[in-house]
């Protein structure tokens, strides 16, 4: 199983016919002041399933670490693979994350488990806004 794409956004979804849809695509944030808590944001994964591992059940693990290894959360589920015979499949799991309160400046990571073996790792920074409005491009220091 191989997960052949891992990102945060700010919004996703997979259309009808399987297209995956990804807007305001970032890996840091920035704040005025600490805590801050992030209303919503989207871990969205691409996952790649060989024919050996469809058509069982799998398990899914994420968790939110700080960068002192501390867990904000984690989040586990189990899924599994539908494909013809022979055939290898992927599919699209996109992970709702509101209101995420983040203590403090600094590195945060997303490890992605498939199976208890860590597939992927998504990070995160946080970085101190630069006035009111945060650095040009980050939207009122989002």
């Amino acid at each position: 199983m191989e997960i052949v794409l891992a990102t945060l956004a700010d919004a996703a979804n997979t259309s009808s016919d399987g297209k995956l849809n990804l807007m305001g695509l970032f890996d840091t944030l920035f704040a005025g002041a600490m805590p801050v808590t992030h209303p919503s944001m989207q871990l969205v994964l691409r996952i790649r399933a060989e024919p050996s591992e469809t058509d069982r059940e799998h398990e899914l693990e994420i968790r939110c670490m700080d960068e002192d290894g501390q867990e904000l959360f984690k989040v586990t589920g189990g899924f599994s693979v539908q494909a013809p015979p022979g055939k290898a499949a992927t599919f699209n799991h996109v992970v709702g994350i509101n209101n995420l309160t983040l203590q403090k400046y600094g590195g945060y990571t997303f490890p992605i488990f498939i199976n208890r073996d860590l597939k992927r790792t998504v990070e995160l920074d946080v970085m101190k806004a630069e006035g009111p409005a945060g650095p040009p491009g980050t939207e009122g220091g989002n």
